[in-house]
């Protein structure tokens, strides 16, 4: 399609920093709203208008544009063998053009990556972010119908010594006139719910109807959810703000107090397509990706952010030597004190193996992206996707977390007073067997998860850990006369950190960054 000057035929392309169009050639601007694409015997209406289709060799991503010339790189995989063919019309109805130009997009992230300590080094490197990529990506807006609303409070009237006096109200009535929903929900299953919900608000009340000279110079991925997906979330949102805005009206005008329960009867009738402006940079290391996202609107920086192993390791060192003097330098802990301190360290370990390989097991399998699982509202579907889920909480962290706060407690007093060394004669016997209970549930749940996630280094932290603080427990519990011993299952479970700690940093780089997409199945709706 592409858009040619009217002064020299040049390529025009949108200037954010203007917001208008300008031409490459000689500089020439116009308004986007000037261009009259009948005129130009190009069949374009309200919603749709023709594209040309951008499909990644590499991951099977496709991305559209106004201009057929435009080369850059894939935001899913970093590639860059991307083959263009027409890709007919694309319907979309309202869009909010690019607010932030690449300039000061790569302005904002070099701004946020200062503060991040042990990023990879290219996200700090200039030349690297000038491969930030102009994408607009989709979105659902939803209308919302009203019916009968249900509202009960209370107002306190009188109050004295023996009794107070509560007149208590309920509110019925009906609303009429549409709604529009103002959160919106991501329309592409690609991008993961995780980042598209982050990188939001965009000022929905500022957007335009659908022109797709803003377009240009940039690419545009496609719906690929069903708008259904997300109907009764949207339902659900709009009872909620207009239950919201209802309680506050009726607590500024009578001074109610509105009782929990408050509902009103809500449908979602319509849904409109837009399209939102992001910056998209990715990340590439072996078959991993990681992204980084600004908000092509408000400038809002969303990052994954992977570790720089090498760099980690070496800040971790100086830490901990430094630490040991400190601590060698006031503290002169017994033997026994040591050894329980590192079944401590074990238990804690154990709770970042942990976390980081559920991390690991949900970005993979995609567990938190309700776009990806295309779910509707039918319950039958909604089952299923509760079956997969694990636990974010469970009382094994609960009683891991008491038991570390006393354990601490204990220690931090015994080297104050050794007339507490009773209570470290009972703690020595539980603590041993906590940890390795909670290690050896965190090496059966990695073994599990490693079935989808393919990867092993969560389950080498485990299996190293239950090895090593069950020497060290053992040596615990048996209380040997030789200190000698004591050293010896200190040493072992210091070496069992190490090991597990550098598996845990893989996994953790695991959680942070995803799957090298495989995109050649994808169906747009």
């Amino acid at each position: 399609m592409g858009f040619h000057c009217v002064n020299c035929g040049g390529s025009m392309v949108f200037d954010v920093s203007l917001q208008q169009m300008r031409c490459e050639h000689c500089d020439s601007t116009l308004d986007p709203a000037m261009f009259d694409f009948r005129d130009r015997g190009i069949a374009v209406d309200r919603h749709y208008t023709d594209m040309t289709s951008f499909t990644c060799q590499n991951c099977g991503a496709e991305l559209v544009s106004t201009d057929d010339s435009m080369v850059g790189f894939c935001p899913y995989c970093g590639g860059q063998s991307l083959v263009t063919q027409s890709a007919g019309q694309h319907e979309v109805e309202r869009i909010i053009p690019f607010k932030v130009s690449k300039e000061q997009c790569s302005e904002l992230y070099r701004t946020f990556a200062r503060k991040i300590r042990y990023l990879p080094k290219e996200f700090k490197d200039p030349s690297y972010l000038q491969k930030f990529t102009g994408i607009y990506m989709p979105y659902y807006l939803f209308d919302a119908r009203f019916g009968e609303t249900s509202i009960d409070g209370e107002k306190t009237v009188e109050r004295n010594r023996r009794y107070d006096v509560v007149n208590t109200y309920h509110y019925s009535a009906d609303i009429t006139g549409p709604y529009r929903w103002g959160a919106p929900c991501d329309a592409s299953k690609y991008l993961d719910d995780e980042i598209s919900d982050r990188v939001l608000p965009y000022d929905t009340a500022k957007d335009m109807p659908f022109n797709p000279a803003y377009l240009a110079g940039f690419y545009a991925d496609a719906s690929t959810v069903r708008p259904d997906v997300y109907y009764e979330d949207a339902a659900s949102l709009a009872e909620e703000n207009m239950v919201g805005a209802i309680t506050e009206d009726i607590m500024a005008r009578d001074g109610v107090t509105v009782k929990p329960g408050a509902s009103v009867e809500t449908e979602v009738t319509a849904s409109h397509s837009t399209l939102f402006p992001m910056w998209f940079l990715t990340w590439r290391k072996d078959d991993r990706v990681a992204y980084a996202v600004v908000n092509g609107e408000s400038g809002k920086v969303v990052s994954d952010l992977p570790l720089d192993l090498r760099a980690f390791a070496i800040g971790s060192v100086v830490i901990s030597v430094a630490l040991f003097l400190l601590l060698e330098a006031f503290v002169q802990p017994t033997p026994l004190v040591t050894s329980i301190i590192s079944l401590v360290a074990a238990l804690l370990m154990t709770l970042g193996v942990r976390g980081g390989a559920k991390r690991v097991f949900e970005v993979q399998t995609h567990a938190n992206d309700k776009g990806w699982s295309g779910e509707t509202s039918d319950p039958e579907a909604r089952k299923k996707r509760r079956k997969g889920k694990t636990k974010k909480f469970g009382l094994s962290d609960l009683v891991t977390i008491a038991l570390v706060l006393v354990v601490g407690y204990f220690y931090i007093g015994s080297f104050l007073d050794d007339n507490s060394l009773s209570l470290g004669l009972i703690l020595k016997m539980i603590l041993p067997i906590i940890v390795l209970c909670f290690v050896a549930s965190t090496l059966f749940k990695t073994i599990s998860w490693r079935k989808v996630t393919k990867d092993a280094q969560g389950v080498i932290a485990s299996t190293v850990l239950l090895l090593s603080t069950l020497l060290n427990a053992a040596i615990v519990a048996i209380s040997p006369v030789n200190d000698g011993w004591y050293y010896i299952g200190d040493a072992i479970c210091i070496i069992g950190l190490v090991v597990a700690a550098v598996c845990m940093l893989r996994v953790y780089n695991l959680g942070t960054t995803r799957p090298l997409p495989k995109l050649f199945d994808r169906e747009e709706v």
